[in-house]
């Protein structure tokens, strides 16, 4: 399958493959101009640039748009113009990718999200409409580990790492339904020892999250090691 261009998305919601930017309520307008969308089409996808698209959602739910993951909605909890980019492409993003996000930023809300490929890290940051973009190639540093890579860039934002532990879960979660309507015992993908790092990892973190989640993914990891 070869190297594949990961995206992970730390604001404005941790997302692991692929991320979702809000266009401005206020340049919604503008945005449909300049980039062609039919606002009267309504939940559905439409293809502004390689692998990217634009959702006009009437109730904040976008589908995560990603290869090689589970089928995922994400509840911003707000109507409005939404930018899907999509997570695990062997190919990655047309050349100039960049120059069109550094022109659709104006419109956009703030963000900040990442792109893995090989040993490169991509960080695109949006603040204020303006496009913060950096580039390394030091990914071998963490093991090609995001989880490593956020822990070691963001221990002051103890809540994008309880974030992120949450959606670690949530796959997990995903995973187990998605194997199970294929008839496959999710016993052959995970080991007790996985389920119980994630439980230890969430509950270090809990108090970055609502009590009824963690409550929920508690009890939920609890059924998958009682039941091992």
């Amino acid at each position: 399958m070869g190297t594949l261009h990961e995206v992970y998305q730390l604001k404005p919601k941790v997302i692991i493959s692929g991320a979702i930017l809000h266009v401005r309520k206020d340049q919604e307008n503008l945005f449909s101009e300049k980039y062609n969308i039919d606002k009267n089409l309504h939940n559905e996808r439409q293809g502004i640039f390689s692998n990217t698209g634009v959702t006009n959602s009437t109730d904040g739910k976008i589908e995560r748009y990603a290869m090689h993951a589970n089928e995922k909605t994400i509840n911003f909890e707000e109507s409005g113009l939404y930018i899907s980019i999509q997570g695990g492409s062997k190919y990655g993003f047309e050349k100039d990718f960049n120059k069109f996000l550094n022109e659709m930023s104006p419109y956009l809300e703030d963000a900040l999200f990442y792109v893995f490929w090989d040993t490169i890290i991509y960080r695109y940051k949006i603040i204020n409409g303006k496009l913060y973009f950096e580039s390394t190639e030091n990914f071998a540093n963490w093991n090609y580990s995001f989880e490593k890579y956020i822990l070691a860039n963001y221990s002051s934002s103890q809540q994008i790492i309880a974030d992120f532990y949450v959606e670690e879960t949530d796959e997990i979660i995903l995973h187990h339904i998605e194997r199970i309507k294929y008839d496959d015992d999710p016993k052959e993908f995970y080991e007790v020892e996985e389920y119980e790092e994630l439980l230890t990892k969430i509950n270090h973190y809990k108090e970055y999250i609502s009590m009824e989640r963690f409550t929920e993914l508690k009890n939920w990891l609890k059924t998958q090691i009682n039941n091992y």
